[in-house]
């Protein structure tokens, strides 16, 4: 009974997960999520017109080093469906047949670590920190006289809402697995039911959205989110809304490694 109990967990498909940190204490875990964001930015522009054997390997070495660094289990990888793979094999002999094998394994590497690079933001920053490094990051913006608080503030509610839709989608899919598969799944009948979920999902994403509304009038409007690095004012420390940013060894690490990267793919590239 071990033994069987030990190979259906071991067959469970591990689900695809979105946002949601690695618990770690770790130097990467430390960095500011603004670092985290423009040197993925930074990283993916560079390789992107820059997608050479040399630029691919120094992605590699870069997102390897940052996987160790954070210490990222392998249990945090989904499942990958085998129609994934048969995809990407038709994909690898009509190019193979074509002449463009080389452009198309380049392709797939680039597409790989660019997803890698976000996912490996994602694992290692929580999302009220993501939330918190927007006004920052969208400060500069201000200079053009455009709606940055407004923007802001549409970003910030739409990460602080991702869990309670992720957590709808979870119970929506926990139901439809109980329900089962009743006959032979036509394509008509699959398309069928993808329209249902997706109907179910809008549905419920509707309904927080007005409880978010409803919750929002009657709290007044005033800003979602904290502006930006503030020390206390003339009113008081109370009247601070955050703490002055202040950037740490692992900041000033990473954008070191991080430059150093995106110049060795410009030049080498």
């Amino acid at each position: 009974m071990s033994r069987t109990r030990t190979r259906t967990r071991t067959r469970q498909r591990r689900p695809i997960i979105l946002l949601r940190p690695v618990p770690r204490e770790t130097p990467l875990h430390r960095v500011w999520a603004g670092t985290k964001v423009l040197s993925a930015a930074a990283l993916s522009v560079a390789a992107s017109f820059a997608p050479s054997w040399t630029g691919l390997g120094i992605l590699l070495s870069v997102l390897v080093v940052g996987v160790l660094v954070a210490r990222i289990p392998r249990g945090v990888v989904p499942t990958i469906p085998w129609w994934v793979f048969a995809v990407l094999a038709v994909g690898l002999v009509l190019n193979a047949a074509g002449g463009g094998l080389t452009a198309y394994v380049r392709t797939m590497l680039l597409g790989v670590g660019l997803l890698v690079l976000a996912s490996l933001v994602g694992w290692t920053t929580r999302l009220s920190d993501l939330v918190d490094a927007l006004p920052v990051l969208f400060a500069p913006l201000r200079l053009l006289r455009l709606p940055v608080d407004e923007w802001v503030t549409v970003c910030a509610l739409a990460l602080r809402m991702l869990p309670t839709v992720r957590a709808e989608m979870r119970v929506l899919f926990a139901a439809r697995k109980v329900r089962g598969r009743p006959g032979i799944r036509t394509p008509a009948g699959w398309w069928q039911e993808v329209a249902d979920s997706v109907g179910a999902v809008v549905s419920v994403s509707m309904r927080q959205v007005r409880d978010l509304g409803d919750a929002l009038a009657v709290r007044g409007p005033r800003s979602a989110t904290r502006r930006g690095p503030r020390s206390a004012t003339r009113r008081g420390p109370r009247s601070a809304t955050r703490r002055p940013l202040r950037l740490r060894l692992g900041d000033v690490l990473t954008v070191l490694v991080v430059a150093g990267a995106c110049t060795a793919i410009t030049v080498w590239g």
